[in-house]
């Protein structure tokens, strides 16, 4: 006998059910979307301080390796130094970092085969911040040169000595040139790789020479340029490119700027920290003790 078997056919979703799911799964991505950009923002502004932090360390590393901090601008470990096989010629602090950074190589091929040494960030992951919104992937702010950037830059008034002659000579050393303490003075600072427009014109970070936005009699590098920072006044807190000023800092986030200190340490200071209390944090022999704020 020819048995029947019968099957009940489900009940599907109603239009309105399907409506209700497809609501639930949208507030759940608008729920999750913000969650996973502060976790990015979060790992980005780590690896910015980690990056900081070698730089911090790497100071340590080479003052103790020659008993002297490299100029911002000349010629290092002392004023007859050869680089690779061009022989004398200037660096910058960026530069003679490198091999205390891991960079070996890039050190020995800038060298050998670059006119000189001022631009001196050729695609070193370690001068790039993740979080910078003006910094190319690579670094590199104009391919007709090549010309790279950094998105930190160090502090004249420390790696002069604390003075504004703009010395290429070393001059500065751990502790000796820090009367403030190590843990007072600031070394690096995050800045944006490119500022504009200015004149015009996107511009990288520096003072330099005549007609260049941050110019400053007596800076170091005289006619050249140098990645560095000068001024004690506050820096910008992520301002949008076209906001960006060239001649100051920039922190890339709203709430504080990231910076390496001369112990070694790194630390995100607050946006609302005093003009007093940055100078102070700034300038390494001002006898003064940072404030509350800091």
């Amino acid at each position: 006998m020819l048995r029947y078997r019968f099957f009940k056919a489900g009940r599907g979703f109603t239009l309105i059910e399907l409506l209700v799911v497809i609501a639930i799964i949208a507030i759940l991505i608008g729920l999750l979307v913000p969650a996973v950009q502060k976790v990015r923002e979060a790992a980005a502004r780590t690896q910015t301080l980690n990056n900081l932090k070698q730089m911090g360390l790497a100071l340590q590393t080479m003052n103790d390796a020659n008993g002297v901090l490299p100029p911002l601008w000349g010629n290092y470990p002392n004023t007859t130094s050869s680089l690779g096989s061009k022989g004398l010629q200037n660096g910058t602090v960026e530069y003679y970092l490198l091999p205390f950074i891991e960079q070996q190589n890039s050190y020995i091929g800038i060298a050998n085969n670059y006119n000189d040494s001022w631009w001196s960030m050729y695609e070193i992951k370690t001068y790039i911040a993740p979080d910078d919104p003006t910094a190319p992937s690579n670094g590199e702010l104009d391919t007709g040169n090549p010309r790279f950037g950094s998105s930190y830059a160090p502090n004249e008034w420390v790696f002069s000595a604390g003075n504004n002659t703009g010395s290429s000579t070393p001059i500065a050393s751990i502790p000796k040139t820090f009367y403030d303490g190590t843990s007072n003075t600031i070394v690096f600072s995050t800045r944006y790789m490119a500022c504009g427009p200015i004149n015009g014109n996107v511009v990288a970070f520096y003072y330099g020479q005549t007609g260049e936005p941050c110019t400053r009699s007596g800076g170091a590098g005289g006619v050249g340029t140098v990645p560095a920072f000068f001024t004690t006044g506050l820096p910008q807190f992520f301002p949008t490119p076209a906001n960006c000023n060239a001649c100051t800092l920039q922190g890339f986030h709203a709430n504080g700027i990231a910076v390496a200190l001369g112990d070694g340490s790194t630390r995100m200071v607050s946006s609302g920290i005093t003009a007093g209390t940055w100078q102070n944090a700034v300038l390494p022999n001002d006898g003064l003790t940072l404030g509350s704020d800091w």
